[in-house]
């Protein structure tokens, strides 16, 4: 569900919901799909969330692929941790989990406005031995990839030895699949029912228990930031004392009714208890910030004010699967791991970097589909055609007057479908692999793959082009040097997405319709393929012909042939086209890349002109035949409108002041 979905369509409905029936809908969807054979690469294709090696991080001994975590509270039965592994979080915590299980008749509640949700102030969940069956079937499976963390709750109502022996028991059954523990704070803490001397006793049968365990893990704290200052430095400093190595800021502020909310009207609150924890603790323990992070920007104010690692709840909620990504590349752009601390990049081949041979591939794609196109639009037909055929352009003409125009129409399109391809892997090269982007790179090697592969095709209806397989030849290994090759260090240069402003909002609606013409361009190209190694023509062909197919191999066996290989032409240029602007729209989409404007437009423009402009000059204007083209033709024009705000403006990096 990236957010060019999630916006625009997913969430409206969702909000339609109860929260607790959506929450579950969504992360079971989630969890089903991660679980198939092909669940990840799935994830991988729709989002391509996975972070960028400069923000990876390390805390209290782990290693974070990003600074970005889930927050416990969300995906409480641990449903679908291997999936929410794919939208580009460094870590995840579950729960919390209890012995047994803990109801409430209270429910959550969205507060849209306010971008937050209210939960009951107790630790709702299904129990122990729910929770320790579901991470069984993921560690059989080895599906989760990041670190997980186990938020631990206790039983209502228990004492503090109480309680630390029921966590004692949690810690035992779930070692093997934590990387790290937290413990909720309850209210018998915060509201005075339990002293610090029995907080230090809770914590010392904990540390204990850990240090008899054949698996110790670092555990951790949570801190809520409605705490006063004074109760924060009491528990904080009877917790250093017990080996405790991090204090999560979570879980937002007590209302009036007894329930917890949680979300933006949290978040300057927490931003003080970071600032203030940092201030006293910064040095001698990790802190990961949480608490209203709805957009990139706050994470920034997070991590500026002393946070460590930080995590997301609410923002999942209100703005979509996509914000684990967007924050990880604003802490890319503004916060990067420093460069001596990163491998460094392999030599390229002959020392010529990958982005300049995938160039030369758009380029010399380019020039070619132009002079198809000059060729096309003048003779139609080379003398190599003419050889095999065993006729003259005259003897052509004589056999059906529209014919010649007919193959100007599909060669023209072949051009115009090789000149939109050449300007895509153009953009790509220059503004995309030239800055490290591994997304780019991939979206190339699938597009010319098949591209390359199409050219094969002659072999389902019996044309051997001399010229189109000197041109495969010629470009396969620019291909290949392209993706041989390795790629120059991340290096972004556009400021990326910080807020979630109406830009922004607008600007979903932009890859959603390009997704929807690169889909449509692949079933076209798809069924454009298939006509051509078997029928040959569509009925709107034979009407504007005015003959039919055994009428045209009547009077030459090798014209449908001949005829064939430029509409499989066409229709493998088409899929190749198509593969190219459907992962760019999905995966390239970032504010202010003024180049994946420009690179649609151009590419999209030589392409319609091409195929709509042909039809129009050699008077083929069949509308049922047009229909396809001028509805994708009307969608660009609108994509365009759509995205043009958010990709020709960047976001501003905003000064915190609070």
């Amino acid at each position: 569900m990236p957010d060019w979905s999630y916006q625009p369509m997913l969430r409206p409905w969702l909000f339609q919901l109860p929260a607790e029936k959506a929450r579950d809908l969504t992360l079971n969807a989630t969890g089903t799909l991660a679980a198939l054979p092909f669940g990840k690469a799935v994830f991988d294709l729709l989002g391509h969330m996975q972070p960028p090696e400069v923000v990876r991080c390390s805390a209290f001994g782990l290693n974070f692929a990003s600074p970005v975590g889930l927050g416990a509270g969300l995906d409480i039965q641990g449903i679908a941790p291997a999936g929410l592994a794919h939208f580009g979080f460094g870590f995840l915590e579950i729960g919390p989990v209890t012995l047994e299980p803990v109801h409430a008749s209270e429910t959550i509640t969205r507060h849209i406005r306010q971008q937050a949700l209210s939960y009951p102030d107790v630790p709702v969940n299904q129990g122990l031995d729910k929770l320790a069956a579901r991470l069984e079937q993921y560690a059989k499976r080895d599906a989760v990839s990041v670190p997980i963390g186990i938020r631990l709750g206790y039983q209502p109502g228990l004492d503090a030895v109480q309680a630390a022996h029921e966590r004692v028991r949690l810690i035992q059954c779930l070692s093997d699949f934590a990387s790290f523990f937290t413990l909720a704070c309850q209210r018998e803490l915060t509201d005075g029912t339990w002293d610090m001397a029995q907080w230090a006793d809770h914590l010392a049968i904990l540390r204990e228990a850990q240090s008899a365990n054949a698996v110790s893990r670092p555990l951790l704290i949570n801190v809520k930031p409605d705490l006063a200052t004074r109760q924060i430095d009491q528990l904080v400093s009877t917790t250093l004392d017990c080996g405790v190595c991090g204090i999560v800021v979570s879980g937002g502020l007590r209302t009036s009714a007894g329930q917890r909310l949680i979300g933006a009207p949290t978040r300057t609150q927490s931003l003080q208890t970071v600032r203030l924890l940092h201030a006293e603790y910064g040095d001698q323990i990790t802190i990961i910030g949480s608490g209203g992070i709805v957009e990139p920007q706050d994470a920034l104010d997070f991590l500026e004010a002393g946070a460590a690692l930080i995590q997301i709840h609410s923002g999942l909620v209100y703005s979509g699967p996509g914000l684990p990504k967007r924050i990880n590349e604003a802490v890319a752009y503004y916060r990067p791991t420093p460069p001596e601390v990163l491998p460094q990049p392999a030599a390229s081949i002959f020392h010529v970097p990958s982005w300049l041979w995938i160039a030369l591939l758009g380029l010399g794609l380019t020039i070619s589909g132009i002079v198809v196109w000059i060729v096309a639009a003048t003779r139609t037909v080379l003398p190599y055609d003419e050889a095999f055929v065993g006729l003259s352009r005259s003897e052509l003409i004589a056999i059906n007057p529209r014919l010649l125009p007919f193959m100007t129409h599909d060669r023209v399109t072949v051009a115009g479908t090789m000149l939109a391809t050449g300007i895509l892997y153009l953009g790509l090269a220059l503004w995309g692999v030239r800055q490290g982007s591994d997304w780019a790179k991939q979206a190339i090697a699938i597009s010319a793959i098949t591209g390359f592969l199409s050219f094969f095709l002659f072999l389902g209806f019996g044309y051997f082009d001399p010229i189109h397989a000197l041109l495969t030849v010629g470009l396969l290994p620019l291909f290949v040097l392209g993706m041989y090759s390795t790629l120059t260090a991340v290096t972004p240069v556009t400021p990326p997405n910080l807020s979630n402003n109406r830009r922004w909002w607008i600007g979903q609606w932009g890859p959603l319709l390009f997704v929807v013409i690169g889909v449509g361009l692949l079933l076209a190209g798809i069924g454009i393929t298939t006509v051509g190694v078997t029928h040959v023509f569509v009925p709107e062909d034979l009407q504007f012909l005015k003959t039919s197919s055994e009428a045209l191999n009547a009077a030459n066996t090798r014209l449908l042939p001949l005829i064939a290989h430029d509409r499989v032409g066409f229709g493998g240029n088409l899929i190749s086209v198509g593969f190219a602007v459907l992962l760019l729209s999905l995966w390239g989409f970032r504010q202010g890349a003024r180049w994946v404007w420009w690179t649609l437009l151009l590419a999209g423009g030589s392409g319609f002109v091409a195929g709509i402009g042909v039809h129009l000059v050699v008077g083929y204007l069949d509308l049922w035949h047009l229909f396809p083209a001028i509805v994708a033709l009307l969608l660009f024009i609108i994509g365009l409108a759509f995205a043009f705000p958010y990709l020709y403006y960047p976001d501003k990096l905003r000064i915190d002041k609070a």
